[in-house]
């Protein structure tokens, strides 16, 4: 009896196995249990059935150990267990161009065809258990190589709270009024490593890479809700989430070189492969969308449509990321003469990091069934407006017969959607060898006292992107894609030392990608874009003044709403009231360099349609809240006025050559100073000028002296009146040693005294 069970299934299984043996299989019928031991699969058969890519071709397959276990008194509830023990895979890239084997041709995608029945037999494979110790895939492109590898792997039924279930019978939700099932699946992983590095011409085994790039997360999961017709099990929606823990990546420059070249090289492989012909779908009839589910408009229960899924979406949620990028001292052509960052360092971290995608909305849905999404709200407000202002102007452009098809086809329109979230970033200002722990600054961080005062789910970056389209035809027009970006609120450090040091690493990576030859990204589709900065305060440390304590410490420049848009719907017909006569007058006696442009653009500025000869997003509009200017003597001391509320409105048209800005404050500047805050601004001007000349002296040495690609910048503000108010103390002013003693007896250091 076992002979022959064993050689069926030798026989079954010889299509995806190479020279398997009954010897290799341990059968016990009874007990429900089998064993096989050094299986090599067939790496053909794999690649067609996971439908690889052409540049991505199998060439080893090898599990030493499977075992089966079967309750075959308990199918019903308690679910098949498939255990493997280490699985190896070997992967070549490249761009072979040899013929493939001609392969089956696919069935329509459709979600209602039938593709057999969905009974006992489906169900007991649907709820099968696969747990795998290790899965190692190697991979190697002549120049590269690396691996990807999972540790305690497992596929396991869930219910709909994704708790452990003891009943198969509760990983299931189904509607027989609909005919439709939802079925929870959860892959789990305790390690994950990915690692590559470049190979060098005398490497040649897997064992001789080293591994520069590594990234190691912990305890992922990933979520899987499906679903399916009860009638074929055909899968018609599907939500897919991935979890993971905490990322810590601790990256150096030449790394991130060796991550640029390895990213070339693969684009390279991808681009000079051969790219498959299309699959052309056969089209059903019209009675199959009838005959396969005829109950599918029927009214779901009340549990099923608790958890009832009416798109597919795509989910990732990332509990903390902390990146170290590192400069380890050995940049090619070495460093400026005044440079004064050894071995510098700078630190990232974000909390909470979601990212959600949904293939196929309607783009007028309310988003009330989008995951962890409050609606409606600013972002989701703005979208609506820009469709309908969309919807009226490609209506004026179109003729009667088809404006009405517009209409008609508009509340079909759908939208391929991406929100990306992050609720807490910070960002430390760059350290060296020489720096001290409790001398590590925030450049970037959450404003938490702020945040107080907005909604409790408020992230500090929310980003939504949507690309239109319409589902039954591409002859009718389409609004453009649209992006919102919302970031906020935040305190922003401004330290030169961090600011040279970033401006140095991207001249690194900009040279380590003109080296790699990566190839060019097709460009970018005119979008609509709005970007809101919520709440900024930037910080800037004035002169030290330790031997001067009325000088001032710190200028804090606050807002409580900047915004930037190249979509002028939002505007009035003529937003600046600057722009008259005189204004241009005075622009075109004016002297400086782009002038003929900058006229030309400045007389067209006045309205709020775009300037002649730009393209549709190449003019961006800003507008701010009141902005108002303090000065503080310390962290936690009361801050002093230095400029009252104003707000500013502006322009800025982008040219290939020649950038040319307009700001137009709406109103009248006030400013309050006093004799110490004067020479501190006075100071500030200076080093500003002198990092300036030091940060152009470093592009100079890193480009060795090679001139630069930039545009010409003409900018014109606007001022209907500066009012500079000078303080003056009452009374005698103290000494600087008298100032010494009163700060000695003052209970609160930090704080003025007069």
């Amino acid at each position: 009896m076992a002979s022959i069970i064993k050689n069926q299934l030798v026989k079954h299984l010889s299509k995806f196995a190479r020279n398997l043996k009954p010897e290799q299989i341990s059968l016990d019928v009874l007990r429900g249990k089998s064993e096989l031991r050094n299986i090599e699969l067939n790496e053909e058969v794999l690649t067609e059935v996971l439908e690889l890519p052409t540049w991505m071709k199998i060439t080893k397959a090898h599990c030493n150990r499977v075992a089966v276990r079967v309750p075959w008194t308990k199918l019903k509830t308690n679910p098949i267990e498939l255990f493997l023990d280490e699985v190896t895979v070997s992967i070549r890239l490249d761009a072979d161009r040899s013929p493939k084997p001609q392969q089956n041709p696919k069935k329509p995608d459709s979600i209602y065809t039938d593709s057999g029945s969905y009974g006992f037999a489906e169900k007991i494979v649907e709820g099968m258990s696969i747990y795998v110790n290790t899965l190692e895939i190697n991979f190697d492109s002549g120049a590269f190589g690396g691996s990807f590898m999972l540790s305690r792997l497992s596929v396991e039924s869930r219910t709909p709270g994704w708790a452990i279930a003891k009943d198969l019978k509760k990983t299931r939700i189904s509607c027989h009024n609909t005919n439709r099932t939802l079925v929870y699946k959860q892959v789990s992983w305790q390690l994950l490593r990915i690692e590559a590095s470049a190979r060098t011409a005398e490497e040649t085994q897997r064992r001789n890479i080293n591994a520069p790039l590594r990234l190691i997360t912990s305890d992922g999961k990933i979520r899987i809700t499906l679903k399916k017709d009860s009638t074929n099990g055909a899968v018609i929606h599907a939500r897919i989430m991935m979890i993971l823990e905490d990322i810590l990546w601790v990256a150096t420059l030449p790394q991130i070189r060796s991550a640029i070249a390895f990213y070339s090289h693969m684009m390279k492989i991808v681009n000079a492969a051969e790219k498959p012909p299309p699959d052309i779908p056969t089209p059903s009839k019209p009675n199959e969308l009838i005959t396969s589910s005829p109950n599918h408009h029927a009214k779901s229960n009340t549990n099923f449509a608790r958890f009832d899924l009416d798109q597919t979406s795509y989910h990732m949620q990332v509990k903390k990321i902390e990146l170290h990028l590192c400069d380890d001292g050995n940049t090619p052509g070495g460093y400026p003469a005044d440079w004064n960052i050894d071995s510098g360092a700078i630190q990232l971290t974000l909390i909470a990091l979601l990212i959600d995608i949904y293939p196929k909305t309607l783009a007028s849905s309310d988003r009330s069934h989008w995951v962890r999404y409050t609606a409606p709200n600013e972002i989701s407000k703005w979208m609506e407006n820009n469709l309908k202002n969309h919807l009226e102007r490609m209506c004026e452009k179109q003729e009667e017969t088809g404006k009405m098809r517009l209409r008609r086809s508009w509340p079909d329109l759908m939208s391929f959607n991406v929100v990306f979230r992050v609720y807490d970033i910070n960002i430390q200002c760059v350290s060296d060898r020489k720096t001290k722990k409790d001398e590590l600054q925030n450049m970037f961080t959450c404003d938490r006292h702020a945040k107080k005062s907005l909604p409790n789910d408020q992230y500090i970056l929310f980003v939504e992107f949507a690309n239109y389209y319409h589902p039954m035809t591409d002859k009718l027009p389409v609004p453009p894609p649209a992006t919102h970006a919302q970031l906020g609120p935040f305190s922003l450090l401004f330290d030169k030392n961090t600011l040279r040091w970033c401006l140095f690493v991207l001249q690194n990576l900009q040279t380590a990608i003109i080296e790699a030859d990566t190839p060019g990204m097709e460009p970018m589709p005119t979008s609509d874009i709005r970007v809101d900065i919520v709440m900024p305060k930037i910080i800037v440390q004035l002169s030290d003044n330790t031997y001067e304590h009325r000088l001032p410490q710190r200028m804090i420049v606050s807002l409580s709403m900047v915004s930037a848009t190249n979509n002028n719907f939002e505007l009035s017909d003529h937003p600046f009231n600057g722009i008259d006569h005189k204004m241009i007058d005075f622009v075109t006696a004016a002297e400086f360099e782009g002038k003929s442009t900058f006229r030309s653009d400045f007389i067209q500025m006045g309205n709020r349609e775009t300037v002649f000869g730009l393209a549709e997003g190449e003019q961006w509009w800003i507008k701010t809240s009141p902005l108002w200017v303090d000065m503080s003597h310390g962290e936690f001391a009361h801050t002093i006025p230095l400029v009252t509320d104003v707000s500013f409105l502006g322009t800025v048209t982008l040219r290939n050559d020649q950038v040319n800005l307009y700001i137009e404050p709406q109103g009248s500047i006030t400013a309050y100073v006093d004799h110490f805050q004067y020479l501190q601004l006075t100071r500030l001007v200076d080093e500003l000028s002198s990092f300036a000349d030091m940060l152009s002296s470093d592009q100079k040495f890193f480009t060795n002296g090679k001139p630069q690609d930039s545009k010409l910048v003409a900018a014109v503000i606007s001022l209907n009146g500066v009012f500079v108010k000078l303080l003056l103390p009452t009374g005698p002013m103290p000494s600087p040693y008298e100032m010494a003693q009163l700060k000695l007896q003052s209970p609160f250091p930090g704080k003025r005294i007069w």
